[in-house]
């Protein structure tokens, strides 16, 4: 992580805060992730009738309240990025908004709705306008030649989104022509997607700034390393609980598959190395770098290359934090 530096937040601090809801959105993500597609994945041997029927009721709740703070919070992004204030073209502004005004109601009926009557045809519709929207914030967040290691995390970011997409395009189509190189092309998008994915956090641990010496710096250091080790304990928990099914259960909860069946506990490394650079950010003195903490931790809770609309809202709200961190440290900048 960056070592800290007597520059203040001198850029617009409308760019710099957090929005609201979007710490409710990230904890909610969270505890979707953990009760959802952790806790509840473990099925029946793992677990009792009422516990199960106890953590979906439980994990009905923590999905809709990412759902809908994610939608608060996102509504408040594109206003944002929608005014002029944003210094973008208004080209850029007009296709933010128009991208997201015709999402967000979309997903916010499909949350209301029962889950039987979401028709396929619509959640491609949805990843279609998530994923345009996810590129044009993230040539937002460029725009203004921010710090390198927040533009190398908003290219990587776009990278995962963009190669998950392919992936997804090429497994269809090429199934359903028969070609012989679908499966060797597909797997191809989708393993430098999720390399980019897990190399987001190490991009945004350069770009904040801790101050190591003081007590603030010292707490953030000390409950990262408690938090990657938890990540680690939980890995190792799950392996032995899970045995055989930990490469099925970690897809089905965050979509990682590129190890080898195996190796698959050593994805606690990157998981730790990412949960102690969230923490750490959220502990920074700087308004930016928090935003970029609640950024990562929503990315890490929707997973990789998510495909539910509840997931994907989440990661549209992760990439419109981490644009807003990139535009506010290039006003800092000037």
């Amino acid at each position: 992580m960056a070592a800290v530096t007597a520059v203040e937040d001198e850029g617009s601090p409308y760019f710099a805060a957090v929005p609201p809801l979007a710490w409710m959105a990230g904890a909610g993500a969270l505890a979707d992730l953990i009760i959802n597609r952790v806790l509840i994945l473990l099925g029946t041997d793992a677990w009792s009738h009422h516990a199960l029927v106890q953590l979906d009721s439980w994990g009905g709740f923590a999905r809709n309240l990412s759902v809908v703070s994610a939608l608060v919070a996102l509504s408040f992004c594109i206003v944002s990025r929608s005014s002029q204030r944003s210094g973008l073209p208004f080209s850029a502004r007009a296709g933010i908004a128009s991208f997201g005004w015709v999402l967000l109601p979309i997903v916010s009926l499909m949350a209301l709705l029962p889950r039987e009557w979401n028709r396929v045809e619509l959640v491609f519709a949805i990843a279609g306008l998530a994923h345009a929207l996810i590129l044009l914030l993230v040539l937002a967040g460029i725009h203004g030649r921010s710090t390198r290691p927040a533009s190398v995390a908003l290219v990587l970011t776009l990278i995962a989104a963009v190669s998950g997409v392919a992936s997804m395009i090429v497994s269809l189509v090429g199934g359903r022509t028969y070609w012989e190189h679908t499966d060797r092309l597909s797997n191809a998008f989708r393993w430098s997607g999720e390399l980019a994915y897990l190399s987001v956090p190490l991009a945004i641990g350069l770009a904040i700034a801790i101050p190591w010496r003081e007590a603030r710096g010292k707490a953030a250091l000390l409950l990262s390393g408690l938090a990657a080790a938890l990540i680690t304990a939980g890995m190792a928990f799950w392996k032995h609980v899970a045995g055989r099914d930990l490469p099925d259960l970690l897809y089905g909860a965050v979509r990682l598959d590129f190890l080898p069946e195996d190796d698959f506990i050593l994805y606690a490394i990157p998981l730790g190395v990412g949960s102690a650079v969230t923490v750490a950010a959220m502990l920074s003195k700087h308004p930016v770098d928090r935003q970029m903490g609640a950024a990562l931790l929503l990315l890490l809770g929707a997973g990789y290359a998510p495909h539910s609309p509840s997931t994907l809202i989440v990661t549209v709200l992760g990439v419109a934090l981490l644009a807003r961190s990139g535009i506010a440290l290039a006003e800092r900048k000037h």
